[in-house]
């Protein structure tokens, strides 16, 4: 190639740069999303209404669903696929990969969509509007079995969106060749599929799983005798009722044998019912307020996107183009502290939040995970660092009623103070019934009750998380709880049984000791003539008592939280035993011995820097409730 062919190559590649540059943002917000598009204002709008349609139809089909997610739903619209590759790289990286028309990527703090405008077709979004089924269906359900949750998903993602109505039960090609083609799974089978079983595949939806999943649901939901029957609604009782699926089908459907044969007809058959539901309460798209975006918050919101789908270099570069563009932006900082948060820099996510609410964030983010971040980074220590980090949840609370996540943070935090613990077991509450389907909130929760001394309670709990557990990780939080309950019982045991028998010893002591002194008293002051004359002062034992009135000793290991570093007055340490933080009382570190060298050091640390350190530590049980024991030693592992 010559100097000038050259030239002209990278005069032309330099070129194409400022005409992306130079795309105009504009965002557009209706009652329940934010659309960020480059496609112009109309398209905006457009993509705004079809996802308002969509809502609404959960509201028209299931009342007694909550819709309202209780985070920002934010819709990415691009114009074409170039636009959509710079948010969706990884589609473009590997050769032959389908190149989709959206994406949807949820999150703790905010779900987003990113979506091509200019495709064409009866339902271009389908993947989209399934997934946000999905996450509709978690607000509302805890577990729902595979076979209905993919149904619903699939029954509602298939609805044909009119200007004025959505046409929900329309039938997907794929799905009726699926059906009369394929041989059905037995309905007692496709019952009992998890997400480990060999029927279901999450990566291929054009399976006869999905399809048959979708026929059910469809007969369900739209044919006017099992409308009537209400057979979804009594499906759903008696299966909560039960927790079997299969004894929740016979109840309600009756001979599972005859109900595979009718549903095998009814999946065959050549034309299906479809609903019109109107949609016009949602408003004119033309009333929905816009603005144009500057160059910063549209880097910053990229910067949010690509978080999300784990994209964390390219989050960084637009972090920093974000920053260039406006260092005063708000939004640019704490996508700044989200991308530290995820990198685990909780100090750099600490710094970034604490500007954005400098610079008067109007954020509910930003308090919520100012807060997470300290928890994560061990600034829960002292009582004025818990009182900050509940200020922060609170402050996140108020700003956003609806946030599970706060609720579920605040639990934890009350949960680490007697006082507060009533408002620990509220706020756990509040989380779990915000989003019954995320596992995570009854997990906390259950520790929560650990936390508080709640181990009846605890224990009711703990087999209804196993029983919901369905993904591996899922199963690993909850066999976690129940190993942290099952060492919070051992230990309250033991501590009852030492008690015992230290009041025991006591109680003999006692008695020996007046049994011991009555006889002295009653003593000549001079023995007989074979005696050696000793006089025996009045009042004395020959009996020495115990060394200490504590019981026996007893040990646990975990890893220090916090300690509080008095040398000649009491304190108290916190050790994390499988996530349940344990109280500890020593009466000044001056009598607390202090052994061994932790793993990667020359020598035994300071106090100061005790914090996230194995130890093991050895105590005596402690009558005070709040506190597990009184410590002895603490020998470093």
């Amino acid at each position: 190639m010559s100097t000038r062919t050259t030239l002209v190559v990278v005069l032309l590649a330099l070129s194409s740069l400022p005409l992306q540059a130079k795309d105009s943002w504009v965002e557009v917000r209706s009652p329940n999303f934010t659309v960020i598009s480059n496609s112009g204002e109309k398209e905006a709008r457009r993509i705004a209404d079809q996802f308002e349609q969509f809502r609404e139809v959960f509201h028209a089909t299931l009342p007694q669903l909550r819709v309202d997610l209780g985070k920002p739903l934010i819709i990415l619209a691009v114009k074409n696929e170039d636009s959509l590759r710079i948010l969706l790289p990884a589609f473009w990286e590997t050769k032959g990969r389908v190149h989709p028309a959206g994406l949807y990527a949820p999150g703790e703090d905010r779900h987003f969509v990113a979506v091509r405008t200019d495709m064409e077709g009866e339902n271009p979004y389908e993947v989209v509007y399934h997934e946000y089924t999905h996450a509709i269906m978690n607000l509302n359900f805890r577990d729902l079995p595979v076979w209905l949750g993919e149904g619903l998903a699939e029954l509602f993602a298939n609805s044909q969106i009119q200007s004025k109505e959505v046409h929900v039960g329309t039938a997907s090609r794929y799905h009726l060749m699926e059906l009369q083609q394929s041989r059905l799974i037995p309905v007692e089978t496709l019952l009992v599929a998890g997400h480990d079983s060999p029927y279901y595949n999450e990566a291929n939806r054009a399976t006869v799983f999905y399809a048959e999943s979708w026929a059910i649901v469809h007969y369900l939901m739209m044919d006017p005798d099992a409308r009537k029957r209400q057979l979804l609604f009594n499906f759903l009782k008696a299966w909560d009722e039960t927790g079997d699926q299969v004894k929740a089908a016979q109840a309600t459907f009756g001979d599972l044998k005859k109900f595979s044969q009718a549903m095998e007809q009814y999946a065959r058959q050549p034309s299906f019912y479809f609903l019109k539901v109107p949609t016009a309460i949602h408003g004119d798209a033309r009333s929905y307020s816009s603005r144009e975006l500057p160059p910063a918050e549209v880097a910053a919101y990229r910067a949010l996107f690509y978080i999300h789908t784990q994209r964390l270099n390219d989050a960084h570069s637009s972090v920093d183009e974000a920053l260039q563009a406006d260092p005063n932006l708000p939004l640019a900082h704490e996508a700044r502290g989200l991308l530290a948060y995820y990198q685990q820099d909780f100090p750099g996510a600490e710094d970034a939040f604490a500007r954005a609410i400098e610079l008067h964030s109007s954020s509910y983010f930003v308090y919520y995970f100012d807060a997470q971040s300290r928890l994560r980074h061990g600034g829960v220590a002292t009582p004025q660092e818990r009182a900050e980090v509940a200020a922060s949840l609170e402050k996140a609370i108020s700003m956003n009623p609806q946030f599970a996540p706060a609720y579920a943070a605040l639990a934890s935090v009350y949960s680490m103070d007697q006082a507060t613990h009533e408002k620990a077991f509220q706020a756990a509450l509040k989380s779990v019934k915000l989003e019954p389907g995320n596992l995570s909130y009854a997990v906390n929760y259950g520790y929560v009750l650990l936390n508080a001394g709640k181990i009846e309670d605890a224990k009711v709990l703990v087999p209804r998380i196993q029983k919901a557990a369905r993904t591996p990780p899922d199963r690993l939080s909850a066999d976690m709880l129940a190993r942290a309950l099952e060492s919070r019982e051992a230990s309250l045991l033991q501590a009852a049984e030492y008690q015992a028998r230290a009041k025991q010893a006591s109680q003999d002591h006692i008695a020996d000791n007046a049994a011991k002194t009555a006889t002295i008293r009653d003593v000549p002051e001079t023995v007989g003539a074979n005696s050696a004359g000793t006089k025996v002062p009045e009042g004395t034992s020959p009996a020495a008592p115990p060394k200490h009135g504590k019981g026996d000793e007893l040990a646990v290991e975990g890893i220090i939280v916090s300690a509080e570093c008095n040398a000649d007055s009491a304190g108290r340490l916190i050790l994390s035993v499988n996530h349940v933080p344990m109280k500890f009382l020593y009466s000044g570190l001056n009598t607390l011995q202090v052994v061994g060298v932790p793993k990667g050091l020359q020598e035994a640390p300071a106090c100061s820097d005790w914090k996230g350190k194995k130890a093991r530590l050895y105590f005596y049980a402690t009558k005070d409730r709040p506190y597990v024991g009184e410590l002895e030693a603490l020998l470093f592992l």
